[in-house]
């Protein structure tokens, strides 16, 4: 079976097909469109624009989007959706710190992985991976770990001559962590190891890790792309979610984290979201800095 194949009988000739193809793989030959070249996004573009539904792709790794907890809508919108009421949405999120002790179904959180495909990636490679912890006490495990490797951190940057020396060698890395992170972690970890009181994730029953294999052309934007997709539908379902960066560094600089999670050692983690059902409901939109744009003429 062709990974393309065009009905020559419904083709009108109308080139929408030649023309939106990013491979340029479309040509006509007698009004009729016809598959020249190499097939090489596997975009679907083709077959989601033609007029007359004369394509059909067969790519036998690639499936619609099918959802378990929502109307799942098998055409697009026949207009697009008001701006206002996306408008709305975006601001209406926010990063949640505070959440309840009731844990997201796996149902939603498949659900979120799937609108989370959506997103678009380079070259249409699609190569984003996702994990995913739904369980408060598997949460607790996985922030021990990540507590442990900031434990040892602050200790190495306490050392005042190791950091000196490391910044006359130009790795100012150390010192500057010492500067900005050192005394609000070490606060952090206090509260965890004396308290019991989760200032990395908040109190989110659940985790979701986004991560790329290799062969994206560029892992980490298709990563940051797919995450947004999950933060703004999250918000659509009542779920409050936050981005979790030191879980992030601390993984990409212990590999042994990611070891202690069974994802494998050749993804790379991009991405950290912890979510679950906000404890408070914010009653106003965010306020955010004012924007100089830079116009170029």
């Amino acid at each position: 079976m062709k990974p393309v194949e065009i009905n020559p009988e419904l083709c009108s000739g109308c080139r929408i097909c030649v023309r939106i193809c990013p491979a340029r793989a479309f040509t006509l030959v007698n009004n009729t469109a016809v598959l020249n070249g190499e097939c090489t996004f596997l975009c679907d573009h083709c077959a989601a624009a033609c007029p007359q539904a004369a394509i059909i792709t067969n790519f036998p790794e690639f499936a619609y989007c099918r959802l378990l907890t929502i109307p799942d809508p098998t055409t697009l919108a026949p207009a697009p959706v008001p701006p206002a009421e996306l408008v709305r949405l975006m601001q209406a999120r926010r990063s949640c710190r505070l959440y309840t002790d009731r844990e997201p179904g796996r149902r939603i959180l498949t659900d979120l992985v799937t609108i989370a495909k959506t997103a678009p990636s380079g070259t249409n490679s699609q190569q984003w991976t996702f994990s995913i912890i739904n369980k408060r006490s598997r949460v607790i495990e996985f922030g021990t770990e990540i507590a442990a490797y900031y434990k040892k951190l602050n200790r190495l940057a306490e050392m005042k001559w190791l950091r000196q020396i490391l910044q006359l060698c130009g790795k100012p890395e150390l010192n500057h962590y010492y500067r900005e992170y050192y005394e609000p972690i070490k606060e952090g970890l206090d509260l965890w190891y004396e308290k019991n009181e989760d200032r990395l994730f908040h109190g989110a029953p659940a985790l979701i890790f986004i991560g790329a294999r290799p062969g994206a052309g560029c892992p980490a934007e298709d990563a940051l792309l797919a995450t947004q997709n999950i933060l703004l539908a999250a918000e659509s379902m009542g779920l409050g979610t936050c981005l979790i960066g030191f879980a992030v560094e601390a993984m990409r600089r212990d590999a042994g984290i990611q070891k202690t999670l069974n994802i494998p050692a050749s993804e790379k983690i991009y991405s950290v979201i912890a979510l679950g059902y906000p404890a408070i409901k914010f009653q106003r939109p965010a306020q955010r800095r004012k924007v100089a744009i830079n116009w170029i003429a």
